[in-house]
């Protein structure tokens, strides 16, 4: 049983790996246009995951910075927002990525 249990939680510790040491210039990078080797899987469930994060008013899932996108705006916009704010701030690519995003997105999306 043991075995088991240690199995399961080393697979979600390796899936859940990528996406929590991610910085903001692998999503960046993720989510480039398609003709610079994008990973639309990786850019679509991180954005996904980190909005929800992004907006909680828990600072432990967004590490203080918030910002409120609505569920039916264009990802590709939230994209361009994104790669925009990291080229005008190119020392936020080393940042983590949930914190580089919430700077991106904040002031278009402030919470109310």
């Amino acid at each position: 049983m043991l075995l088991v249990v240690s199995s399961v939680l080393a697979g979600l510790a390796f899936v859940a790996r990528p996406v929590a040491a991610a910085t903001f210039g692998e999503l960046e990078a993720w989510c480039a246009p398609a003709d610079s080797g994008r990973r639309p899987a990786l850019c679509s469930g991180y954005l996904e995951t980190q909005l929800q994060g992004l907006a909680s008013a828990d600072p432990a899932l967004n590490d203080g910075t918030r910002a409120c996108v609505p569920e039916a705006e264009d990802r590709s916009r939230v994209i361009r927002l994104m790669r925009a704010y990291a080229h005008e701030n190119p020392s936020s690519r080393t940042l983590p990525g949930i914190v580089g995003l919430g700077q991106a997105l904040k002031d278009r999306y402030p919470c109310r």
